[in-house]
């Protein structure tokens, strides 16, 4: 059965990845046509990247589930496009309005509402599967930054978080993620270091919405909570030092002569106590943050092996 079923979906998302290879420098020029830019902070001559990327994610994201739900008619696949979709809209709002941090409170409150009443919950548990679906929902838009950062360790997490659906007998997420985790890498081909373009918050919102919607759903937050333990770190970092929803309103990481990081004072992140710890370029950075969130992964497939 699983194999009837796994074959035709990875190979759907192999063709979804060469795609999405092949069409993100297109859609580069084109944003870059329409001046929908960002400054690349973290280096010397802050050249101009397309943004919005993501747009071609969550395009890939919504084929990957359509084609899920016409191969397993698992009912839930159609409530996880919903979730993705909804904050996918709510960051391509957010890329084209610049909303304040009350505005995104605001969005988010009402999306994960929408979301957490339609799974059905006993009305005891409304409050925390709220702050459950806001927190994942946003929680991979802050974990950004750097080339590479965001795109990379979260095809990275969605691969490891598949290997834990399939030990734990959870076949329809396992589809799904591994999927993603396919789909992601062939952004991050032009994602990575020195970036060609940036997903933007559609493309980290998009994300955000499928694993909410996974876990929401699918009731699988004991799965990907472990493999968020460095985006928990830097959010709590991020939340006593800046306040959430805020990141705008502070000045990014600089960089000196010799392409070196340098962390300023205003607030802390996790990547800035990393540097403050060892001063290192853009490409180390991400490469230590890869390696790290791989570490995670492991451990949390070796315990979940353990314990199973």
């Amino acid at each position: 059965m699983i194999e009837e079923q796994l074959v035709p979906i990875i190979s759907v998302s192999v063709i979804l990845s060469a795609i999405t290879y092949l069409l993100t420098p297109n859609l580069g020029k084109k944003l870059k046509m329409m001046k929908i830019v960002g400054t690349d902070v973290h280096k010397v001559s802050r050249p101009k990247i397309p943004e919005m990327g993501g747009i071609i994610i969550a395009i890939a994201f919504i084929v990957l589930l359509a084609s899920v739900y016409i191969l397993t008619g698992a009912a839930y696949v159609l409530a996880v496009a919903v979730s993705t979709l909804l904050f996918g809209v709510y960051g391509l709002f957010d890329d084209l309005l610049k909303l304040g941090k009350y505005k995104k409170l605001a969005i988010s409150l009402g999306v994960g509402l929408l979301l957490v009443i339609t799974s059905n919950p006993l009305v005891v548990f409304i409050p925390l599967l709220l702050f459950l679906t806001i927190s994942i929902g946003n929680i991979f838009n802050l974990f950004a930054g750097f080339n590479g950062l965001e795109i990379g360790c979260t095809s990275i997490i969605t691969f490891f978080f598949s290997m834990l659906c399939l030990i734990t007998g959870n076949l329809i997420p396992f589809y799904l993620s591994l999927g993603v985790s396919i789909i992601l890498f062939g952004f991050l081909m032009h994602n990575k270091y020195p970036a060609r373009i940036f997903p933007g918050n559609i493309g980290t919102m998009t994300i955000g919405g499928f694993f909410a919607g996974i876990c929401l759903y699918f009731n699988l937050y004991y799965l990907l909570v472990p493999l968020l333990f460095l985006h928990i770190a830097d959010a709590a970092i991020k939340g006593i030092s800046a306040g959430y929803f805020s990141s705008n309103e502070h000045r990014p990481t600089k960089i000196n002569g010799k392409n070196i990081l340098v962390p300023g004072n205003d607030y802390l992140s996790l990547s800035r106590v990393v540097l403050k710890l060892r001063p290192m370029t853009e490409r180390q950075l991400v490469g230590f943050f890869w390696a790290a969130t791989s570490l995670v992964g492991i451990s949390a497939v070796i315990v979940t092996g353990v314990l199973l």
